[in-house]
């Protein structure tokens, strides 16, 4: 190996190295520190853990970002980057942006007045200072309560996040955002998608059958349906249903042939793989598998893993 060879590898396993010490965000990096909670309740661990008219003359809306190829899988921060902020913060969507992470998964619900806010429970009581059902509260309450000091000290002042304003810093920060819908107009929210210039950049995604089967009716031309699997063996009654553009299923019921399979019928494929433990060796059978997107409670570290298998494979290919 030459001198030039040489420096190159060099400059590539320093720059991995850097990356890996870069600073969480906030003193509660660790997720021991942080206050318990029920966090990984809620639809999609439903389906982790295998439990629970359209103008069809429009342009076909979808994401650039997955028509692409990609050295590794693109990373959807599940609730932002929950692990080292508030989750559905605009906090952990700075952080997302921060890191680099691709995509937010965020859950969406409605005010008692017809506000579209972020918020992933029912209720307001784990997650604010406040109390009771977020459908029965009005906007001039839900603006006023504390979203963060729950999670820690440092992260007190943070606002259950209006939808309308994270569409606007994803927009400005490059980041896209996948919609766990939970209740309201879905032709209102549709709209406000499309107003913030996002439906190109947006995922939609359903826990019940019935309202991703009535999205995809209204909107044929919309191309970024995302659709959740118990186990493999629904593929082929959701693609016959639903006809989504992506399907989302834990890491444990794919491999490379259920991938190849979904790619052959051109529908990208979504790990699940979430927890705040250590999920490197998941993250790396997605890798090799070849999932498009990988769902995680630690996007940080999936990102940076991902990044130094990059560096480490160009450096090499530099090498031969």
């Amino acid at each position: 190996m030459n001198r030039k060879k040489i420096i190159a590898f060099l400059i590539a396993v320093a720059l991995v190295a850097a990356l890996m010490w870069i600073p969480e965000c906030g003193n509660d990096a660790n997720p021991d520190n942080r206050a318990a909670s029920d966090r990984n309740s809620g639809s999609v661990n439903e389906y982790v853990t295998g439990n629970e008219d359209g103008d069809s003359s429009e342009e076909n809306i979808c994401v650039d970002e997955l028509s692409q190829v990609h050295e590794y899988p693109l990373v959807s921060g599940h609730r932002g980057a929950n692990d080292i902020a508030p989750e559905n913060t605009m906090a952990s969507a700075d952080s997302c942006i921060k890191y680099g992470i691709e995509i937010m998964e965020t859950d969406v619900k409605i005010s008692s007045d017809s506000v579209f806010y972020v918020l992933h429970d029912w209720k307001l009581d784990r997650t604010t200072d406040g109390s009771g059902y977020l459908y029965e509260r009005p906007s001039s309450y839900i603006d006023k309560l504390d979203a963060g000091a729950w999670f820690g000290r440092e992260w007190a002042g943070q606002k259950v996040p209006r939808f309308k304003d994270l569409l606007r810093k994803a927009k400005k920060g490059g980041l896209m955002i996948t919609i766990d819908y939970k209740d309201g107009d879905i032709e209102k929210l549709v709209d406000l998608v499309k107003s913030e210039g996002m439906l190109d950049r947006t995922f939609f995604t359903f826990s019940k059958e019935a309202a991703a089967i009535d999205f995809r009716a209204r909107y044929p031309h919309i191309r970024t349906l995302q659709a959740y699997l118990r186990n493999a063996d629904e593929l082929d009654h959701v693609i016959e249903v639903m006809d989504p553009d992506v399907v989302a299923t834990n890491i444990k019921h794919i491999n490379k042939k259920f991938v190849e399979e979904c790619h052959s019928r051109n529908i990208k494929v979504l790990a699940l793989i979430l927890g705040l433990e250590n999920k490197s060796k998941l993250n790396r059978k997605a890798l090799e598998y070849g999932v498009d997107i990988v769902a995680t409670d630690r996007p940080k570290a999936c990102k940076q893993q991902y990044i130094q298998s990059e560096f480490l494979t160009t450096s090499l290919k530099t090498r031969k």
